[in-house]
């Protein structure tokens, strides 16, 4: 009985142990929150081509008017890559294939980068989005949209 006794003294706190157990728990409780909602926030894969969410203030997607500008962008000599880095950059890889979809196959000379045949006895084949990007923009371009857009290009 004794023993049981020192047992059930080692274990009473104290009106101000208690107190300051409940200050301490509160204070770490809040630097988590604290810490939960004032944190930067911080992408794990920095995206080049600036791909984001939602943008506020920005039109609903329309892939027929972006596959537009693309072609636009490319079917003269001297294509405009800028534009078409800019083009793509609100197009997360859902609309991408949309776009694709709504380019469809067009005429392309691949000697010259246009659509201009020199042959009147033959006609240009007809390639999708993939191959006119391929053959339309650098390497380095090329390949920073193959990583934002890898399973279409």
């Amino acid at each position: 009985m004794h023993f049981s006794n020192k047992k059930n003294k080692a274990m009473k706190i104290t009106e101000q142990e208690k107190k300051n157990l409940t200050i301490g728990i509160a204070v770490a409780i809040g630097g988590i929150v604290l810490y939960t909602v004032l944190r930067p926030k911080t992408e794990s894969f920095a995206d080049p081509t600036g791909n984001g969410t939602y943008i506020p203030g920005q039109v609903a997607f329309n892939a027929k008017s972006v596959a537009g500008s693309l072609y636009n962008a490319m079917k003269d000599m001297g294509t405009d890559e800028e534009a078409i880095i800019e083009i793509l950059k609100p197009v997360n890889q859902t609309q991408f294939a949309q776009v694709v979809t709504a380019f469809g196959r067009k005429s392309y000379n691949t000697v010259t980068g246009n659509q201009y045949s020199f042959d009147p006895f033959s006609s240009l084949p007809l390639l999708g989005l993939k191959d006119w990007l391929f053959n339309e923009l650098s390497g380095k371009e090329y390949a920073i949209l193959r990583l934002k857009y890898p399973y279409h290009l």
